[in-house]
């Protein structure tokens, strides 16, 4: 199909600005309370008295939210287009994280990290970037989600080592406050960007939302999609979260701890760089099979990552299975999900990884309460990532039939 790739070629060039803005904005936003709360977890339980288990909660919260609201987020994509989201629901989810940084009690903290991380990440997280990338032209959204999310791979490198100076420097206040003004106005810049930019024309959005989805989740390849989401989710979340106590309790220092956190987030570009040619080669499911299954070993290894060849073999492995998840997810759903009404089901699919990614680190918080040790953490991913590479093999073998 070389007029197909040519013109995808073609189109990439002309939207790379586009494209480009939405990978700053997925970096700023991910770094602004995702990868940063790993890192300051243990100073906001010492200051304002809440354990492990209610940080928990405060994450899971934010994630489930982050689900639900990307229901509605989708859909508002698919009738109106993405300024709105970006330009109003996302800047408001900043400003609360902004605020977390100045609660002065648990109550408080939880109520406006859980909401302002919730609203902000339904805005910018790859559910709706993604969604933007594929409504921009349906053609070459493989070869640009694969862009978006080679700069996503910056995210943790940059959030994590950015988070730990600044609470180093300061505290865990301005470590939070400062990556969320940066959310804030990355949002802006992307409403106004894409305010200029012409959506590709589809098929019309079912008119009846619930008729939608009804008819979507008839099928079973897309439920089957969704149960992969939803326990990747809860492998990654639980991996993410809980990594760098993992590795102190492993035996590391926390600055060399952080250091090696960060650079699993760099080494998410071995899972993305390459992905072009590994997908005319290999195929998208064979590489998201292989990809959840480089979760599950990598929740092992970090329980053994006292010793620093070992962390960073567990750097590798995570990051090659992360990265090219993250683009996978989206390429699977681009060939399983109809486009006219993309963006709402991809809300609901995302919804459901947030269930998954927000429960899974109030369990594993209770696990290590109960058990004072955070490999507790490892196992309980460890288990959710071999769940979700059986999903890929059930999601392959229904989209078959349906064809």
């Amino acid at each position: 199909m070389p007029d197909q790739d040519a013109r995808a070629d073609v189109a990439v060039k002309h939207l790379d600005w586009p494209v480009d803005v939405l990978g700053l904005l997925t970096i700023a936003v991910y770094g602004s309370w995702y990868y940063g709360f790993g890192v300051l977890i243990d100073d906001i339980g010492a200051a304002l008295s809440i354990g492990r288990a209610q940080l928990g909660v405060a994450f899971g919260c934010a994630q489930l939210l982050l689900g639900l609201l990307s229901v509605v987020t989708g859909r508002a994509l698919d009738r109106f287009g993405p300024v709105l989201v970006l330009s109003v629901v996302g800047p408001i989810g900043a400003l609360l994280i902004a605020l977390s940084g100045r609660a002065q009690t648990p109550a408080a903290f939880i109520l406006c990290f859980s909401i302002g991380g919730g609203l902000a990440a339904s805005a910018g997280f790859y559910g709706m970037t993604q969604s933007i990338i594929v409504r921009l032209d349906q053609g070459a959204a493989t070869h640009r989600i694969i862009r978006l999310t080679i700069w996503g791979a910056f995210a943790s490198p940059v959030a994590i080592p950015a988070t730990e100076a600044l609470r180093r420097n300061f505290d865990w206040r301005v470590a939070i406050q400062v990556p969320a003004v940066i959310a804030l106005l990355s949002f802006v810049v992307s409403a106004t960007v894409l305010r200029h930019t012409t959506i590709a024309p589809t098929a019309s959005a079912t008119p009846q939302w619930s008729r939608a989805l009804r008819s979507a989740f008839e099928s079973a390849a897309i439920r089957w999609h969704a149960a992969g989401v939803f326990l990747a989710f809860m492998a990654m979340s639980t991996l993410l979260v809980f990594q760098l106590s993992i590795l102190r309790w492993a035996g590391l220092s926390a600055g060399v701890a952080a250091g090696f956190a960060g650079a699993r987030g760099l080494l998410q570009l071995l899972g993305r760089l390459p992905l072009r040619r590994a997908l005319a080669r290999f195929g998208h499911w064979g590489l998201l099979f292989a990809a959840r299954g480089c979760v599950g070993l990598a929740c092992l290894i970090i329980v053994l990552s006292g010793r620093p060849i070992i962390a960073a073999v567990y750097v590798v492995v995570a990051g090659v299975g992360i990265g090219a998840i993250s683009a996978l997810d989206g390429i699977v759903a681009r060939e399983v999900i109809p486009v006219q009404d993309f963006g709402a089901i991809s809300g609901v699919i995302t919804l459901l990884g947030a269930i998954g990614g927000g429960v899974a680190p109030i369990l594993a918080g209770r696990l290590i309460d109960a058990s004072g040790s955070p490999a507790s953490a490892s196992v309980l991913a460890a288990c959710a990532a071999v769940g979700a590479m059986y999903a890929v093999i059930a999601t392959n073998r229904n989209h078959a039939r349906r064809r």
